[in-house]
């Protein structure tokens, strides 16, 4: 007979992240375990929907930065605990690797597939968060995976993702992509070169069974938008001081309120928005865009922000992109008709 877990084990782990309790998580997991629930319920079904309240709490200003940090470190100790639960396979199925893209600081999710991937059969080595792809290259050629599994939560992480599976390639090992900001469908990752793409840990470890090792680098990105992706990025610090100044100038402009709430605020939000915008150029995919201005908008609507706050950074976005980059251009114009 199969354990599940509970709505009640769900609402006490929830309010243990609250209270950031470590005690009661640990325990609460451990009994779980105990009861004979799966590792991966408790995992996928317990500890990562909790989490994801954690990060809405903090998106909608409920939480503060320190609050969010605090609950997050619990749940890695409940992750902790489950993966101490999980033997390691004598005959594993193979051998992955797992790592966030860097400018990636959302681990979490890439550890809990790690500590899945192993309950299901698999050896896995975990890198944590923001892993560079230069220093992944050489790494890889000493442990000689399988496979890199390369976890991604936020679109303006994609590009440097795009960097991994590069490196991955070059060294003739496949990669699966999977996290958030890859949407809800292959095409990102295909579109990045990545062998496959899984929604989730239990879809990921068929996925995995059914790559092939890569024989040659991953062909350059031919479309007009990667070009201009390059430019952004050798451009990004200038770029990032003209829309700042000229969004806060047109900010000003709206009257007594309009740069309320930024405070440190601005800098990581037009850090946001390039490379929000970087992500659908080099994916050749607008909806990046959209879902990096909804989830902007958000953010800072919950922190007292003008209205006009985000369409004013993407019209500014598109003035400075100007006739210099037209594909980055038109693709703001979409997300603002």
């Amino acid at each position: 007979m199969t354990v599940a877990v509970t709505d009640e084990a769900r609402e006490s782990f929830t309010k243990a992240l609250d209270a950031a309790d470590r005690r009661v998580a640990v325990e609460l997991v451990s009994a779980l375990l105990d009861d004979g629930v799966d590792p991966l319920d408790v995992l996928l079904d317990l500890i990562t929907p909790a989490q994801q309240v954690v990060g809405e709490l903090w998106q909608s200003g409920e939480y503060t930065v320190a609050q969010e940090h605090a609950a997050t470190a619990v749940s890695e100790a409940a992750v902790g605990t489950v993966g101490a639960w999980i033997p390691e396979p004598l005959e594993p199925l193979g051998y992955a690797v797992v790592a966030c893209a860097e400018r990636e600081w959302h681990a979490l999710a890439a550890r809990i597939v790690a500590e899945a991937l192993r309950h299901l059969g698999w050896r896995t080595t975990y890198l944590g968060a923001s892993t560079p792809a230069q220093h992944l290259a050489g790494y890889l050629h000493r442990l000689d995976p399988d496979v890199v599994a390369v976890s991604c939560s936020m679109p303006a992480s994609l590009p440097a993702a795009r960097r991994i599976i590069e490196a991955a390639a070059e060294a003739g090992i496949p990669t699966l992509a999977g996290g958030r900001a890859f949407g809800t469908g292959p095409a990102r990752a295909l579109a990045l070169g990545a062998s496959g793409w899984a929604s989730s840990p239990r879809e990921a470890a068929d996925v995995l069974a059914q790559l092939r090792p890569v024989a040659e680098p991953v062909p350059a990105l031919a479309h007009a938008g990667a070009d201009e992706q390059a430019e952004l990025l050798l451009r990004n610090r200038e770029l990032a001081e003209r829309v700042l100044t000229s969004w806060l100038a047109a900010l000003a402009e709206t009257g007594s309120d309009g740069l309320a709430g930024l405070d440190v605020e601005a800098d990581y939000a037009v850090d946001h928005a390039l490379h929000a915008l970087a992500a659908a150029l080099l994916t050749d995919d607008v909806t990046v865009l959209h879902e990096g201005r909804d989830w902007l908008s958000t953010l800072l609507a919950a922190r007292g922000c003008h209205r006009d706050a985000v369409p004013q950074l993407w019209a500014v976005l598109g003035r400075v992109a100007g006739s210099q980059l037209p594909v980055a251009s038109k693709l703001l114009r979409q997300t603002t008709s």
